[in-house]
């Protein structure tokens, strides 16, 4: 998958997070700054979280094309950099996350639909 795929994917799951699991605020904030299903190009809501997301790609070293694995990495990343640049995604949303793996039949599910072309808003 790509990196923008990835991101989609991310956003997926930490939604489907949000509506089961996790009624956070500032997880809602987060999603609605990602939101890549405002505007036609799939970009986020906001411009400057997918720049956040690629410097976290950077930071982890991965190249454009990336794996399964490699995205969960990529999302817990992006979630750390919110919680350390921003104190944006409190601590215990990103140990939710880590005690998941990227084998969890959601995150798998997630990565599938984000792969659809085009991807579509689960909701």
């Amino acid at each position: 998958m790509n990196l923008k795929q990835a991101f989609i994917a991310t956003y997926y799951f930490l939604d489907s997070l949000y509506c089961v699991e996790i009624k956070s605020e500032e997880l809602i904030d987060l999603l609605s700054s990602m939101n890549p299903f405002l505007w036609s190009d799939l970009n986020s809501a906001s411009p400057v979280t997918y720049q956040d997301w690629l410097n976290c790609a950077k930071i982890l070293e991965f190249e454009e094309s990336i794996n399964s694995e490699q995205a969960y990495s990529l999302m817990l990343e992006f979630l750390s950099f919110h919680y350390k640049e921003f104190n944006f995604v409190p601590m215990w949303i990103i140990e939710d996350v880590k005690g998941k793996t990227y084998k969890t039949p959601k995150w798998v599910s997630c990565i599938s639909v984000a792969m659809e072309s085009p991807p579509r808003p689960l909701r």
